[in-house]
């Protein structure tokens, strides 16, 4: 038999990891350049706010920059999806990160529109990037504890990198130290790229050289991932305007940072949680959990409170939020067992998080900024019912199941 006619190997081969399971180091590996990768979701305030001072791009530019980085992030994946298979991993990872770290020190001396299209290079090579994470994650037996490994992993290094650079890296390059970062940054995700396995084994259905989408996905795959876009939605829509909410309900700017701050920090906490809760909380009993959270949330913030509340509730969604978002992946997963559908959920995080503030942006205006609130509020709701939709089919089709085994 050629490789290309090797079958997929059981789900249960090693330890419950679809084909051979990654070393330590590997893992590590993983999770470290897909963390790098992202990188810039978590100091795009210092890097993109840096180049408005120096005059380099404007408050206009500034929001498309973020949205065409965050479509090209899910460009990417989607693209490595549909021509790569699960192979030359080493090569892939190596030649990505270098294209990212070139793209970004290219970034030194670019202003205006040049600077979107750097951004969406970059997150071309992102997308690539993070697609290699995502490889490993769906062929683990606990795809939602690796989720939330990995947002940890990301989130504590997009902080400590939003801290570090104005204070150790802008005094020396001043606007270009963000770019600084990140150059320097894939450069190490280059090098530690070279630490991944070779290969991995397809997944059920797929051959060897199979790309990943190689083989149809469920239909019921397709309403779990409209499911995660409209999350993804109202997730980020929400937060782009957390900041003129504050503004609009009496926050000093100080204070509407630290509510952002807070949402982000608590996010962590919430991630960490849903890696340790992650195998015995099934997702649409999480949603049932964070829903009237969530809810809470919007409603409480739309009273415009103090500033003490303001901020309690802002805490309050970064934990559902960080809870929720590592859950994703066994949401799909329960829609597809092949585990295919799920290599494009990083695809439509991406999109669906430069949707949110698009949408959201056409029920603001200077001064009242709570349809905000409604837009991120509807796509949450949506999300809600398909969730709901294909937990009670599911248990339709189970309860047949059992009953005509009766």
């Amino acid at each position: 038999m050629s490789l290309e006619e090797t079958p997929a190997r059981a789900p249960d081969t090693d330890g419950g990891w679809i084909g051979r399971r990654p070393t330590a180091w590997q893992t590590a590996a993983f999770l470290a350049v897909g963390s790098i990768a992202l990188l810039m979701a978590g100091v795009q305030p210092v890097v993109l706010g840096g180049l408005v001072d120096a005059g380099r791009l404007d408050v206009a530019q500034l929001g498309w920059s973020v949205t065409i980085e965050f479509l090209a992030i899910g460009l990417g994946v989607g693209l490595a999806d549909a021509f790569l298979p699960p192979r030359h991993l080493k090569v892939v990872g190596f030649a990505a990160a270098l294209v990212l770290a070139g793209v970004n020190f290219a970034a030194l001396e670019v202003s205006e529109l040049w600077v979107l299209v750097s951004r969406a290079l970059a997150g071309l090579a992102e997308g690539c990037i993070v697609w290699l994470t995502t490889l490993m994650i769906v062929r683990s037996p606990t795809p939602g504890r690796w989720s939330g490994i990995f947002l940890v992993c990301q989130a504590v290094l997009q902080v400590a990198c939003a801290a570090g650079i104005p204070i150790l890296v802008s005094p020396w390059f001043g606007a270009n130290a963000g770019f600084v970062t990140l150059g320097a940054s894939a450069v190490l995700a280059a090098i530690l790229a070279l630490l991944l396995p070779a290969n991995l084994a397809p997944l059920a259905g797929n051959k060897a050289n199979d790309a990943v989408l190689a083989e149809p996905i469920p239909r019921a795959a397709y309403v779990s991932l409209m499911a995660v876009f409209l999350l993804f939605s109202f997730f980020i829509g929400f937060l782009a305007y957390v900041e003129q909410l504050a503004r609009q309900a009496g926050l000093t700017p100080v204070q509407g940072g630290l509510a952002v701050a807070v949402a982000l920090g608590v996010s962590i906490v919430g991630s960490g949680l849903a890696a340790v809760l992650a195998d015995r909380i099934a997702y649409h009993r999480a949603f049932l959990v964070c829903m009237p959270v969530f809810l809470v949330v919007l409603f409480g913030l739309g009273a415009l409170p103090s500033p003490g509340v303001f901020i309690a509730l802002t805490g309050l969604y970064g934990l559902a939020w960080g809870f929720l978002q590592a859950l994703q992946a066994p949401f799909v997963i329960e829609s597809d067992p092949s585990r295919r559908a799920v290599l494009l959920a990083p695809s439509v995080q991406s999109v669906g998080a430069a949707a949110g503030p698009m949408l959201c942006s056409f029920f603001v205006n200077a001064h009242e900024v709570r349809g905000a609130l409604f837009a991120a509020g509807a796509g949450l709701s949506i999300s809600f019912v398909l969730a709901m939709m294909l937990w009670l089919s599911r248990a339709k089709r189970l309860t047949k199941s059992v009953l005509a085994a009766t």
